[in-house]
């Protein structure tokens, strides 16, 4: 009974996480603090109107900058080298990208 009980469970927090289309990628995302955490670091990230990106990493006193995009609904940021990455909406205000997951204020 506690397998079913725990795979139950597992089966539930992958229903949870829904992939998030374009418009909902721009809606929530772009123009408000996003709140990172991954497992070395975190920080801050905001995606501007205007296309571009700036990041800080907690510790660091560096503010860096690039440019954002969305590719068939993956967000995509360039640093130097673009990579892209789905987004999945936890519910509220919480989302995860990859191994991360990160809060919109």
């Amino acid at each position: 009974m506690k397998a079913i009980t725990v795979s139950g469970l597992i089966m539930f927090a992958f229903a949870s996480a829904a992939t998030m289309t374009a418009e909902q990628l721009k809606s929530e995302l772009v123009g408000h603090p996003i709140h990172w955490k991954s497992k070395t670091q975190s920080g801050v990230t905001t995606y501007k109107s205007d296309g571009t990106i700036e990041a800080t990493v907690d510790g660091d006193k560096a503010t860096y900058k690039g440019t954002w995009s969305i590719k068939d609904n993956k967000m995509c940021e360039k640093f130097g080298k673009e990579k892209c990455a789905t987004i999945n909406s936890l519910g509220g205000k919480k989302y995860s990208k990859g191994a991360g997951t990160f809060t919109v204020e």
